[in-house]
């Protein structure tokens, strides 16, 4: 059978994503990010091209201060006439991402760029946005953690074949792992293994790694409750 996904951002994204022109309203843009409960807000031309995104912090920034002299009629007259385009951030400055890059890459970018979001862009013209909130349900998904179950974490000679032991355990009791990790920093010269289990499996795998006197560090149950 063949396999579909490849793990593109292209796979994943969703596309239906919530736009703004940039000679909208300053309250036009208010309303949107407040309506829809969004922090990010794209702003494209006629075309669909990116050129440029407004954020709520930059809806705070452009509203009025506090020190103004302006009585409340002026400001709402002003800010009436404040076109999206004077205020958001242009595509220039923008980071952005293809749909053909892969989950990993734009969680670094994000990370490096301390940014809270990614538009990302085909030949020009917007293809959808990645948020911090879709990469933290990235994460959940990735790692099971909606699923009961529980984690072992496992420590390992940092050596090539230091994991087939486990491996054939889990192979010896047909085990179906709901996620398998081994994080890139050592711990004390060891290589950790983070194994989440089905329920089903857990205990008798656990027994099995004590037997061959596999060093289990510690045991997480997930739900709690």
């Amino acid at each position: 059978m063949k396999i579909s996904y490849k793990g593109f951002l292209r796979e994943k994204v969703k596309k239906e994503v919530v736009t703004i022109k940039p000679e909208a309203s300053f309250y036009e843009a208010k309303m949107l990010i407040h309506d829809k409960g969004i922090r990010h807000l794209p702003v494209t031309d006629n075309k669909n091209r990116l050129v440029g995104i407004v954020t709520d912090r930059d809806i705070r920034e452009a509203g009025p201060s506090g020190a103004t002299d302006l009585d409340i009629h002026e400001i709402h007259y002003l800010l009436s006439k404040l076109k999206v385009s004077s205020f958001m951030t242009p595509k220039e400055k923008l980071i952005t991402i293809t749909p053909e890059s892969v989950f990993e890459e734009a969680v670094e970018l994000m990370h490096d760029h301390k940014i809270g979001c990614l538009p990302i862009v085909e030949e020009g013209k917007l293809y959808g946005i990645i948020t911090e909130t879709d990469i933290l349900a990235n994460f959940v998904e990735i790692f099971g953690l909606k699923q009961k179950g529980a984690r072992l974490t496992i420590a390992l000679e940092n050596e090539p074949d230091a994991m087939e032991g486990v491996f054939q355990i889990l192979k010896k009791h047909k085990a179906r792992p709901i996620s398998i990790l081994s994080p890139s920093f050592l711990v004390d010269g060891k290589r950790l293994l983070l194994l989440r289990l089905q329920p089903d499996d857990f205990e008798r795998i656990l027994d099995e790694l004590k037997k061959e006197e596999i060093e289990v560090l510690s045991i997480g149950k997930w739900p709690s409750k």
